[in-house]
């Protein structure tokens, strides 16, 4: 049964479709309620570890995830888990949630799992982007359509249009719209000069990576404030509903003497890709967790018991990653009593090399394979996986929800550890991973939400927490 769960009110940014400047516009959003003085709380719908780091420069509040496939039950806790208080942060005033592609793209035809899913899930209301170049009366016939898929459609509350020529283009549009559909357009941008935020090979590039990143959401702040009616855009914020429940956890025992498990995280500009909400989960279920850099610090910290190594563009700084040769010692001595996850970015430094751009990389040489990046995608999208022997995280047999997306291949030993099948396509199946070290390393492609399987990360915890007894 469907309640409140969360005080803090919301809504929905969503998008015709990718490439229509979902992010441009609500990082210009979750900016403009910010100089108003709200505490803005942003998501993501989704697996994106990359668009977050827009939403959270622009909101000054560490964006999260809310991807459904992994945990779907779990969207109203996730929600609240974000907008609350934590620490020195204050609850939030309101929760700005970016979409996914098109609004009802998603697992299937029915769009499980996409943004109108997610909308629906947490009864929230959207705004629509729509990019609005060289139409005007055909905009309003692509609200309708998107307002009236029934039964995906959830309440289109308003609409933002994005490459706008003029006022008078604009206001033509906002009539056609509200002549034929009833949604009123709330805002609209002008076509600009420059391009927008720039992509690689896995999408936009990351914030902090980019100079003038900061610069440049303001820009877009300062352009979309004097054409957004702001009480429109308030007025589609509600407070959410739906039927929450909480995850069971399991508590990991301490160290023989007493202390908690240290978990180091790699965490830099190569090391970016993750949940955020991983990491709070170790710290409920007993363990500290602290962040390490592979590419500036000579190594974590000596009581370390758990290194991770999450996704992220280790490739694009593989130069460096190499050159820091005390941290790649560090790792090769821990690796014999210590314990290491690794997911898709993570496991390719621990291989032998890696070659980008034409260049050629050592890297730790734990895995017995060489990285290859390759133009095109291997895998993408959601994935169900089976470990095909006991790990780190699972015991043989074990089925888990995760998702792959990644540019490269690994040429030598080969992958052991876990049977990956798309979820889309369940005829379509691989082999994915490396269980090494007596268990104490797993290595994989897959991203891993620890909440929709917290036991996994318990076990990691309780196997260090035993280490010395």
């Amino acid at each position: 049964m469907a309640r409140k769960f969360s005080s803090t009110m919301g809504f929905i940014v969503a998008a015709s479709s990718s490439g229509v400047g979902k992010t441009t516009v609500t990082s210009a959003i979750c900016r403009i309620l910010r100089n108003r003085g709200c505490t803005v709380q942003p998501f993501k719908t989704g697996p994106d570890f990359v668009d977050p780091t827009y939403l959270t420069l622009a909101s000054g509040r560490e964006c999260r995830n809310l991807d459904g496939f992994p945990c779907p039950d779990l969207m109203p806790f996730l929600y609240d888990l974000g907008c609350r208080a934590s620490g020195s942060a204050p609850a939030a005033d309101i929760a700005v949630i970016e979409g996914v592609m098109g609004l009802f793209d998603g697992l299937g035809v029915d769009g499980l799992y996409s943004t109108a899913w997610l909308a629906l899930t947490l009864s929230l209301r959207v705004i629509l982007v729509v990019n609005a170049h060289a139409a005007a009366t055909s905009v309003a016939a692509v609200v309708k359509g998107f307002s009236s898929l029934d039964p995906l459609s959830p309440d289109i509350a308003g609409v933002i249009a994005n490459q706008v020529s003029s006022p008078e283009h604009a206001s033509l549009i906002g009539e056609a719209i509200s002549r034929f559909t009833g949604i009123p357009l709330i805002g609209w941008l002008p076509v600009m000069k420059d391009d927008g935020f720039s992509s690689r090979h896995l999408g936009l590039v990351p914030a902090l990576e980019r100079a003038g990143t900061e610069e440049m959401i303001e820009r877009y702040a300062k352009e979309l404030a004097p054409r957004l009616n702001v009480d429109a855009l308030m007025s589609c914020s509600i407070t959410p509903l739906g039927a929450y429940s909480a995850p069971d956890m399991e508590v990991a025992p301490a160290k023989p003497d007493g202390s908690r498990v240290r978990v180091s995280v790699a965490s830099d500009d190569a090391f970016g890709f993750h949940y955020r909400e991983n990491w709070e989960l170790l710290e409920r279920q007993g363990a500290d967790v602290i962040m390490t850099s592979p590419l500036h610090d000579d190594s974590p910290p000596e009581d370390t018991d758990i290194l991770i190594l999450p996704g992220g563009y280790p490739e694009v700084f593989s130069e460096e990653l190499s050159n820091n040769k005390k941290y790649i010692q560090w790792i090769r001595n821990f690796s014999k009593t210590g314990f290491i996850y690794a997911e898709c970015g993570g496991m390719l430094y621990l291989c032998r090399s890696m070659e980008y751009e034409g260049a050629v990389h050592d890297m730790v040489g734990l895995i017995d394979v060489d990285v290859k990046m390759t133009k095109g995608l291997q895998h993408f999208g959601y994935v169900e996986a089976t470990a095909k022997s006991d790990n780190l995280l699972f015991e043989r047999g074990t089925t888990l929800r995760a998702h792959e997306f990644h540019y490269s291949k690994l040429v030598g030993m080969d992958a052991s550890a876990f049977s990956v099948r798309k979820a889309s396509r369940k005829n379509e199946e691989w082999t994915d991973g490396f269980a090494l070290m007596d268990g104490r390393i797993l290595a994989t492609y897959l991203h891993i939400n620890f909440y929709s399987c917290p036991g996994s990360s318990a076990r990691m915890l309780k196997l260090a927490s035993y280490r010395n007894r």
